[in-house]
């Protein structure tokens, strides 16, 4: 009878030691964040071309930012802790009066090593990363984000 109620014991502490990684880590919500791992923030600049407002709507699998209407040269950040697999991304689909368009604002295999604070500018031709060193434009995604 001891020892059953030993492996009882053992089976109790393997579940709630379970439960407690599960916890800090996110899966039970389906995050999966990775407390190992530095925060990430990404910022979005209005820089269009022509003083457009610009509409914002960013968002990734488990997190909406929002819609956000940004007048010229504001902007709007939100942080994050990047995924315990790997898989972070957000994406953003904006609007200035020219149709929609949309980027991949933060792809952590592409990012995590290069910005723990992503500054974009938004520009007509597509989002520019800005760092100390130098920008880096990119074009904005064709494929439908849909």
């Amino acid at each position: 009878m001891s020892s059953m109620r030993h492996n009882s014991s053992n089976t109790r502490v393997v579940v709630v030691a379970l439960f407690l990684l599960s916890t800090t880590l996110g899966i039970c919500d389906g995050s999966a964040i990775d407390p190992r791992k530095k925060p990430s923030a990404v910022t979005v600049i209005n820089e269009v071309e022509g003083g457009p407002k610009l509409m914002v709507h960013c968002k990734s699998k488990n997190d909406d930012i929002g819609v956000h209407i940004l007048p010229p040269h504001q902007n709007i950040r939100w942080g994050f802790r990047p995924d315990f697999f790997g898989r972070t991304l957000f994406f953003c689909a904006m609007d200035w009066g020219e149709g929609l368009h949309w980027f991949h604002i933060y792809v952590e295999s592409r990012d995590y090593d290069r910005c723990k604070d992503c500054r974009w500018l938004i520009k007509k031709g597509g989002p520019c990363l800005t760092n100390q060193e130098r920008d880096s434009c990119h074009y904005w995604n064709k494929k439908s984000m849909w």
